[in-house]
C-alpha cells in the first residue's frame, strides 16, 4: 500500500514538473556561471558579488531566496568596486535556446530595507535585465526596476517599471525575494545581462537569485501569512496573542475557494513544543478574513504549519507550504514602576510587564498619546503608543491608574512603556501632583534615578533669556544655577509658552518632567504655570501675596502701583480655576479647595507668577 501511495504521487510530481522544461538556471549555490564587470566586496557595505550574507554587512538582510547564496550589489562605485563607476553588470553568454519556442525568463529579486528610515534609491537609479539574440550586438530591455521619479534623493522604494520608461509603476521590491518573469523570443543563442545603473551611494542596493530560462513556464503557487515573517521565520508576539491570535493568508497563482470551486484551499495546524496539535482548521478564502487560533498560552512556543491542498484535500505537488515558529512571552507581574525598572536593569529591555499597583499621571501629551506616570516611590516612566501593539484610553493629570500592561524598550536612553492592552483602571482622580525638589547636579549625575519624574528646580536662570528671545518648538535651552547647567527642551509643541519671551532673570521655581538623550539629562516644562518668576523679572511692578499661606478666604496683592491687575489662578495640574480683573488689591479664594496654586498677575503689560498655599 505504501509503495502504491508513493508511486501515485511520483506520477503527479512527474506530470507537474515536466510540464515545463528548465533550459538554463543559475542559483549561485555552487558558483557563478556568469561574467561580472567587476567582483568587489569590502566585507561591509560596498559590494558586487555572489554571497550568502556572511561576508557582507550583517545589517544587510534579504530572505526567501533559492538556497543560501545569491548575488547582491550595493554602493557599486566605491573604491573597492572601481571608484566613480556606478554601472556594473553580470552577463550570461551564449545560452543555447535553438530547440525551444515558448520561453520565459524568471528571476528572484529583492531589496534590503532602508537602514535610516529613508528610501534607499535616488531618482534615476535603475536595475534592468536585457537580452541579445544570436550575438546581434543589440541588447533589448525586458525587465526594469526604478523609482517614481527620475531625479532627487531618497525618492521611493524601487518598483517594477512595467513600460520601461524609467519610472517605477508596478510591484515594489521588498527584503523578501519575489519572482518576476518576462517572455522571451526565439533564436539559436541568447545573452542575458543584468545591469545595475546608479546604485552608487550609501545603502542603494539590489539582490537577485535563481535566474532561469524555462520552456512552457508554469507559475508556481505561493502561500504567505499576512503581517508575518517569510516561511521558516520566527515571530515573537506580545502576551496578548494568547487571547487574540488570528491568521490570514494570501496566495498567488492559486485560487482559494470552497470545494469544488477554485484550485483548492489552505489546511493549517498549530503544535506546541511537545508536538501536540493545539488548534487546526481549513481556510476557504483569502479576502482578508481573520481566522482565530485558540488554545494558546502565554509563556510558550508554538509552530504553525500551513499548506495548499487541492479541492479533495490532497496537498498539491510540488508542495507549497508555510511554517512559522511563534514565541508568546508572558507578563512579569510587578507592584510598581520601581520594581519594573529594577527588572529591566537586571534583564534588559524588551520584556512585558503588568503593573498591579497605582501609578500617578503627572503629564499627558497628544503626540502618540504620551503619558508620564510615577509611583509612590517616585519612580517614573513614559507611556507611549509609538510602536505599541495597543492604544490606551486617555487619562488625566492627577489620575491614579492600576493594572497597566505593556512592553518595554529603551530609545535614546529613555525607558518607554508600550501598551499591549487597554487594561488600566482609574482608581481615583484629582490627586495632587507635587514635584520633588532636586538640584541640577543631582539630575546630571543620576539622571536614570529621576527619569520621567516630575521635579522642581529653585533659583535657576535661562541662559538664553535676554528680554527678547522667545521659546521655539523642538529646541534646547540651557538652564543654570550659576555653576551648573541642564538642558530644557521644548518637547511639548502645544505648550502655552511656545512663542513667549524667555524669562531673563532668576526663577523662584521651575517645574518639569525629566528625561535624557543618550545619557545627557534633559527637562521638559509642561506649561507656563511651571515657570515661577522672581520679583526682579519686573522691577517696575514688584508685588507680593499675603497672607500666604492663607485660611481666611481672601488674599491681598501688594504692588508698587495702583493700576488694575489681570489675575489668573492655576491649580497644580495647570488648570485655570479663576480669572478676574482686580482694582482693590484683594481677591476672594474662598471657593477654592485647600492646596497649592499658582497666581499669575499681569499689570502694565508685565507679568509674574507666585505660588499660593491655601490651608
Amino acid at each position: 500500500m505504501k509503495k502504491l501511495y508513493f508511486l501515485f504521487f511520483s506520477l503527479i510530481l512527474t506530470l507537474f514538473s515536466f510540464g515545463q522544461t528548465t533550459v538554463f538556471q543559475e542559483s549561485f549555490e555552487t558558483g557563478n556561471s556568469g561574467t561580472a564587470s567587476i567582483n568587489c566586496n569590502d566585507g561591509f557595505g560596498d559590494f558586487f558579488t555572489r554571497t550568502d550574507g556572511t561576508d557582507i554587512s550583517s545589517s544587510y538582510q534579504v530572505s526567501g531566496g533559492d538556497g543560501s547564496f545569491f548575488f547582491a550589489a550595493q554602493d557599486v562605485d566605491a573604491t573597492e568596486c572601481g571608484a566613480g563607476n556606478d554601472v556594473q553588470f553580470l552577463l550570461f553568454d551564449d545560452i543555447d535556446i535553438s530547440t525551444f519556442s515558448n520561453l520565459t525568463l524568471a528571476v528572484l529579486i529583492a531589496e534590503d530595507a532602508p537602514s535610516d528610515g529613508n528610501f534607499d534609491w535616488d531618482g534615476g537609479d535603475l536595475f534592468y535585465i536585457e537580452v541579445d539574440y544570436d550575438n546581434s550586438g543589440t541588447f533589448t530591455k525586458i525587465l526594469q526596476f526604478a523609482t517614481t521619479a527620475t531625479s532627487g534623493f531618497n525618492v521611493s522604494t524601487p518598483s517594477q517599471d512595467t513600460n520601461l520608461d524609467g519610472l517605477g509603476d508596478g510591484l515594489e521590491l521588498t527584503p523578501t525575494f519575489t519572482e518576476f518573469t518576462s517572455s522571451l523570443g526565439t533564436g539559436s543563442l541568447i545573452d542575458v545581462r543584468l545591469v545595475v545603473d546608479g546604485l552608487g551611494a550609501g545603502d542603494e542596493d539590489v539582490a537577485f537569485d535563481n535566474i532561469r530560462i524555462i520552456e512552457d513556464y508554469i507559475a508556481i503557487p505561493t502561500l504567505t501569512l499576512t503581517d508575518a515573517p517569510a516561511s521558516g521565520g520566527v515571530l515573537t508576539t506580545t502576551p496578548e496573542a494568547a487571547n487574540d491570535a488570528t491568521i490570514d493568508f494570501t496566495t498567488s497563482n492559486f485560487t482559494v475557494a470552497v470545494p469544488p470551486g477554485g484550485d483548492g484551499y489552505i489546511k493549517w495546524e498549530v503544535k506546541d513544543a511537545g508536538n501536540n496539535i493545539v488548534d487546526s482548521g481549513d481556510i476557504f478564502t483569502t479576502d482578508g478574513t481573520e481566522t482565530a487560533v485558540n488554545g494558546l498560552v502565554a509563556g510558550n512556543t508554538y509552530s504553525l504549519f500551513a499548506q495548499l491542498v487541492d479541492p479533495s484535500g490532497v496537498p498539491i505537488v510540488p508542495a507549497v507550504e508555510y511554517t512559522l515558529t511563534v514565541i508568546i512571552p508572558s507578563y512579569t507581574v510587578v507592584t510598581d514602576i520601581a520594581d519594573l525598572r529594577a527588572d529591566v536593569t537586571t534583564n534588559g529591555d524588551g520584556g512585558y510587564y503588568e503593573i498591579t499597583g497605582n501609578v500617578l499621571v503627572t503629564h499627558t501629551d497628544g503626540f502618540n498619546n504620551r503619558h508620564w506616570v510615577q509611583d509612590n516611590n517616585i519612580a517614573g516612566i513614559l507611556i507611549t503608543e509609538d510602536g505599541s501593539e495597543s492604544g490606551i484610553s486617555p487619562y488625566s493629570v492627577g489620575d491614579n491608574v492600576s493594572g497597566l500592561k505593556g512592553g518595554t524598550e529603551i530609545v535614546n536612553g529613555v525607558l518607554r512603556f508600550l501598551p499591549t492592552a487597554d487594561s488600566g483602571v482609574v482608581t481615583s482622580f484629582g490627586n495632587p501632583v507635587v514635584p520633588q525638589v532636586v538640584t541640577i547636579p543631582q539630575l546630571n549625575s543620576n539622571i536614570d534615578d529621576y527619569e520621567s519624574e516630575l521635579i522642581e528646580l529653585s533659583s535657576v536662570t535661562f541662559v538664553d533669556g535676554n528680554g527678547s528671545a522667545t521659546f521655539s518648538t523642538g529646541t534646547n535651552y540651557n538652564v543654570t544655577d550659576g555653576a551648573n547647567t541642564i538642558v530644557k527642551r521644548t518637547d511639548f509643541f502645544g505648550a502655552d509658552y511656545i512663542g513667549a519671551i524667555i524669562p531673563s532673570s532668576e526663577l523662584l521655581s521651575l517645574v518639569a518632567i525629566t528625561g535624557e538623550f543618550n545619557g545627557t539629562a534633559q527637562i521638559y516644562v509642561r506649561s507656563m504655570s511651571d515657570i515661577t518668576l522672581s520679583n526682579d523679572e519686573f522691577n517696575q511692578t514688584s508685588f507680593s501675596l499675603y497672607p500666604n499661606p492663607t485660611n481666611t478666604g481672601l488674599v491681598n496683592i501688594s504692588t508698587s502701583t495702583n493700576e488694575v491687575m489681570n489675575v489668573q489662578v492655576f491649580d497644580v495640574l495647570g488648570k485655570k480655576v479663576k480669572q478676574l480683573i482686580v482694582a482693590n488689591n484683594s481677591i476672594n479664594v474662598s471657593e477654592l479647595n485647600a492646596g497649592v496654586y499658582f497666581v499669575k498677575i499681569t499689570q502694565n503689560n508685565a507679568s509674574a507668577t507666585k505660588k499660593l498655599i491655601i490651608n
